[in-house]
Parts: C-alpha cells; structure tokens; sequence
C-alpha cells in the first residue's frame, strides 16, 4: 500500500473540506470489470473531482513533468500560463517555480500514474496494465490545445493503444467509458462505453474511438439544461462557453476590444476608437503640478499634520509590500480596462484627474507635511532597506488627503460597479484597497488624518461619475459617452 506524506493528507482534507462534493450520476454505465474513464479535463476540477469523488480504485494519468521539481516550472507556465497577457506573465514565471514543491508532494502521493512523452512511455502503459490486472480503473484527461468545440478541445489518440496491449495481454476488450463533468452543477455523468475492436487498423481505432468519445461526452453535456462548460484552457470565467453554444471553447479567448496595433498619434483626435487615451493626459498635468509644488513650497510654510491615534500604531516595514503593490495595481486595472473595457477605464482615468486636481489644489493652498518617521530601523533587511530609499526621493510633504488611500478608493469602486466582475475578485479588490490604506500609516507615510481627508474627496469623485445613492445619472456620465 502506497505510504502518503503527512503534508499530502493535509493537503487532501483541505481541498475536501472546501471542494463541494460532486454527484456522480449513470454509474451503471461503468462496467464491472476494469476500464478507462476518458473525461473531459475542466482545468484543475477534474482531477480533483476523480480523486475524491471517483466510487471504486481509480489511477489518474498525470503529466510526468508534474511530479520532477525540476521540470514543474517549464511545464505548469507552458500548459497553464503561457496565453496569459505579456505585462502579467512574469509573474506567472515565479509562481510556476513556487508551486513546484507543493506539485510533487501532491501528484507524488497520489494515486496516479505518470505519464512520459519520449521512449519512457513505454512505462506508463506498462503500469497502467499492471493496475488494470489488479482490477483498478485508468482514468485520463486527454484533452490538448486545439479546440474540438464549445465542450472540449481535441483529444491525444495514443491513450487507446492501451486497449491493444491489455488484449494481447489478457485477450480481453477493454472499454472506455466518457465522462462529463460540469463544475457548475456539481455533477459528473458518465456515458454508453466505447469497445476497442482489436481487429481494426491501429491508426483507424484510435480514430474511432476518440470521434466516439467525444461525441457522447458532447452529447451529454448538451442534453443538460443550459449551464457554462469550464473549458480546458485557463481563461476568464465570463467567457466560459455554454453548453448550448456552436462556437468553439478557442474562439472565446479575450482579446482587446480595440486593435491598438492601428494606433498613429493623430487618430487620438480623429478617431473615436482611441479617442478615450486623450484622458492619459491628466497625468502628465499631475506630475508637472507635482514637482511644481515640491519645488516651490518650501516645507517651513507647510502645516504639521498629526493626530493622537498616529502615535498608537507603530512603524512596520511589512506594510511596505502592500504600500507598493499599490503601484502595480494601479498600472494593472488602467491596462485592464484600456484593452478589455473602455467605458470602465474612462471612468477610473476621469476619477483620477478629479481627485489630482483637488487635492493638487489642496496642497497649493494649505501645504501639508508629516515628521513621523523613523530616525532609524530597529530591524535590518531588504523591507528597510527600500523603505529608506523611498525616503530619500519621497518627500514628506503634500500628504493631506492621501492620494494612496483616494486611489485604491476610485479602483475598488471600479472594480466593483462592473457587472462582469467576480465576487472573488470583488473581495480581492475590497482587501486589498483597505489593507494599502492602512499601510500608509504603518509605514509612516500619512497620518491617520490624511486617510480620513481622502474619503470625502473619493466620495465627491464618485458622485460625479456614477451620480448620488438616489441615482441620478451624472452629467459628467454624458461627456465620457462623447469621447
């Protein structure tokens, strides 16, 4: 019996107690004898619903290069990440490196079978029989990246030339049984087996066999009230297919919905298709100011801001990661939204030059400054360290109202009037607006006060682009809709 790692059994209760227990429906179409369960992959789901939910001794056919710490990384970013956008993909080079140790430890004790794609192969087929002859089931994925249609992608053939093998072995026909899974429903539903015909051409049966397959999975999940098929490939939950589609799962990748590649300078002013970057301007207006402001106040005329509270929360260079992931999440939602949602990102760039120009008016008329921050560390490492070079270019003054607080106010608030937005990431965007706010104190970048002057100035901005509670349409809704 196969000995499991204490970090793989807690691993497993972890995904048990949060992964909804799927219903398995038509088992009686899974033959008593042993068999090949071919199902449909749904991303991460169906492993995870086969390996907890699966009745009987079932093996999982799992890509070798997931179980090598070695070789995880090139092959978690090339099969899952790889079609992600450019400017993110860096760091979904990292976490395919993080993940590696925790890959092995899992597909390393789990009850699969690993399968190789060079001469090796020959010992995946020869484990998969020895399985078969100890009466567990196979169960495969095989689905590869060319789209079949709105239910799967193409299969890989050479899985049904084990079928061959157990023959010659046993003389006995092996069938493969389809299974579809549908994440949404919580339900699995297995189909009629396909029979291998050990009398048929090797090339023509795995033909037949994998058009078969297909078609019944396909069948099933179209005979289902309507519901979004979780595709094969990683992309946004909006544009999951749905079972009754005619389009293919590939043709339903996001792409921009303005083709920039056409982009000249004049066609911002003559073209109505990039007319809406005209509103990037407001930040070369803002950092003109900035430095303006920096250079011409001088910081004896400015006005101390501090308050009891600033005294209780002390200095911790920990916050610094969610002080600067600010930076990130700005330049993210703007690009965001200038390639997927143009109305969305008129909205957060029209917020952003509301709350600058108010509160570059602020800090003209009332000069701020904080003297809160520490003489010296008491710890040493790289937090610190960039804490103290953000000091040195960072001056503490023009501080009241927070523009790091009025920003991840206007972002959240974005992010959350889209309708297309997923709670979880709604709750994403609410933590991480209210832990970037609290950072700056901890950081000893604002005074408490200055985090409470941004949320009036984020209130008014978002009363002029989205209209009061009692919903008014905002006039200034009128003038975004013309550019």
């Amino acid at each position: 019996m196969k000995k499991r790692s204490l970090l793989f059994k807690l691993i497993k209760a972890i995904v048990r107690f949060f992964y909804p227990r799927t219903e398995m429906l038509w088992t009686e179409n899974i033959p008593d004898e042993p068999c090949v369960i071919v199902a449909n992959h749904s991303q991460m789901n169906g492993p995870i619903v086969c390996a907890l939910d699966l009745p009987g001794k079932n093996y999982i056919w799992c890509a070798a290069e997931m179980m090598s710490l070695k070789e995880v990384p090139a092959y978690a970013y090339r099969d899952f990440w790889s079609r992600k956008p450019k400017w993110i993909r860096w760091f979904y080079k990292i976490l395919s490196y993080l993940i590696a140790p925790l890959s092995v430890s899992i597909f390393g004790n789990a009850d699969t079978i690993p399968v190789y794609r060079d001469t090796r192969v020959i010992t995946t087929y020869r484990e998969s029989l020895r399985k078969l002859d100890e009466g567990a089931n196979i169960v495969l994925f095989p689905e590869h990246d060319e789209p079949y249609n709105n239910i799967l992608y193409d299969f890989q053939d050479r899985f049904v030339d084990l079928a061959g093998m157990y023959y010659r072995k046993t003389g006995k026909i092996l069938k493969f049984v389809p299974m579809y899974l549908s994440p949404q429903r919580r339900e699995a539903y297995f189909g009629c087996p396909v029979s291998f015909d050990p009398s048929a051409a090797k090339e023509e049966e795995r033909v037949r066999v994998c058009v078969a397959l297909k078609e019944r999975i396909t069948a099933i999940a179209r005979a289902l009230p309507k519901h979004r098929v979780v595709p094969y490939r990683n992309i946004g939950r909006k544009y999951y297919p749905s079972n009754l589609s005619s389009e293919p799962c590939g043709t339903l990748i996001k792409t921009p919905v303005v083709d920039y590649r056409q982009l000249r300078p004049k066609l911002m002013f003559t073209d109505k298709r990039f007319s809406h970057l005209k509103l990037l301007g407001g930040w070369l207006v803002y950092f003109v100011m900035y430095f303006l402001s920096e250079k011409l106040i001088p910081v004896e005329s400015c006005h101390v801001i501090h308050c009891a509270l600033d005294d209780l929360i002390p200095f911790n260079e920990f916050f610094l990661l969610f002080y600067c992931a600010w930076y990130v999440w700005i330049i993210w939602s703007l690009l965001y939204f200038l390639l997927y949602d143009i109305n969305s990102f008129k909205k957060l760039q029209t917020y952003f030059i509301i709350v600058q120009a108010i509160a570059m008016l602020v800090y003209i008329l009332y000069p701020s400054v904080q003297l809160m921050r520490p003489e010296s560390f008491e710890r040493s490492n790289i937090l610190t360290w960039l804490m103290g070079f953000i000091y040195s270019f960072d001056t503490p003054t023009g501080v009241c109202p927070s523009l790091h607080v009025a920003y991840s106010i206007g972002i959240c608030a974005v992010w959350l009037r889209r309708r297309d937005t997923a709670n979880g990431w709604k709750l994403l965007q609410v933590f991480l607006c209210i832990m970037i706010s609290i950072s700056t104190a901890f950081v000893k970048q604002h005074s408490v006060v200055d985090i409470a002057a941004a949320i009036p100035l984020s209130a008014f901005a978002l009363i002029q682009l989205y209209g009061s509670f009692r919903g008014h349409r905002p006039k200034l809704q009128e003038k975004l809709d013309s550019i």
